[in-house]
């Protein structure tokens, strides 16, 4: 679409010049998108900082995110016993673990102690219901971004992440948090795992276990409120994939102790 020139009868069909009908709304919203796009460089750093106010609560979420694999005395070493675990456990614990009164972003965001920019705040309202979850890439773009589908859901979205496009190909799948920006744009933050098309009809089993076991809690349950509330299960999935081919029978273990396990802590079984 050509761009207006300020003399130009106006779009909205007044009659006027541009420049004395929507041009000052339209720069004005222009200013307020640049805004909200570049806020979430800064922002995601000061919210990881504000996790240090939950150090009481971060023993249980390590041990929950990690399926009891590491202990809080391992923190400071994830990095070099999981590529990017650090990375990887903050951003989940950040977005995902439930507390008293919601996640800790939740908290952070309605602190009345932090003074907030207003792109800032649009952004954290927005991201309230983020969790970690899988998403089939459908389709890259290249020099822009991806287009990527929920593996437990339905839609599209786009992620602006030309990095991403130059070496994640089409049907690969993205274990991640994905937050709203702007225009139906998202962005990637915290380690994105990848997963090979061929893990993808054993991690529909996995998932449909987990979620079998969250009805009998809640027998309307749907994928969202697994998703919601058990998001760790996907990175115990991570942790189980084969390093290479010749592992795959690996990934058949892993949903049968799976299976085995969530049957042993069902009350009469």
């Amino acid at each position: 679409m050509a761009k207006i020139g300020r003399n130009d009868p106006c779009l909205c069909g007044s009659g006027q010049k541009y420049k004395n009908c929507h041009m000052a709304a339209d720069e004005a919203r222009a200013a307020e998108l640049r805004a909200i796009r570049q806020a979430p460089d800064k922002l995601i750093p000061r919210l990881i900082e504000a996790l240090g106010d939950y150090a009481d609560a971060t023993p249980a979420a390590l041990s929950r995110f990690w399926q009891e694999k590491y202990t809080i005395d391992q923190a400071s070493g994830l990095d070099d016993l999981e590529e990017r675990g650090s990375e990887r456990f903050m951003t989940w614990m950040l977005f995902d673990y439930a507390l008293g009164d919601g996640t800790p972003l939740a908290q952070i965001a309605a602190d009345p102690d932090r003074e907030w920019s207003p792109a800032e705040r649009t952004l954290l309202d927005g991201w309230r219901e983020v969790r970690l979850q899988p998403y089939r890439v459908a389709a890259v773009h290249k020099g822009d971004g991806l287009t990527l589908t929920p593996l437990l859901g339905e839609g599209e979205l786009h992620v602006h992440d030309i990095a991403a496009a130059k070496h994640i190909p089409v049907d690969e799948v993205l274990v991640v948090h994905l937050l709203p920006i702007v225009d139906d744009m998202h962005y990637i933050t915290g380690a994105a795992a990848q997963l090979s098309p061929d893990t993808v009809a054993q991690f529909h089993e996995f998932a449909a276990l987990y979620l079998a076991d969250l009805q009998l809690q809640q027998p309307e349950a749907t994928y969202a409120d697994l998703i919601r509330e058990r998001s760790e299960i996907f990175n115990h999935w991570v942790m189980a994939l084969p390093r290479d081919a010749k592992e795959m029978t690996r990934m058949e273990l892993f949903v049968a102790t799976t299976r085995a396990k969530l049957a042993a802590l069902r009350p009469g079984d």
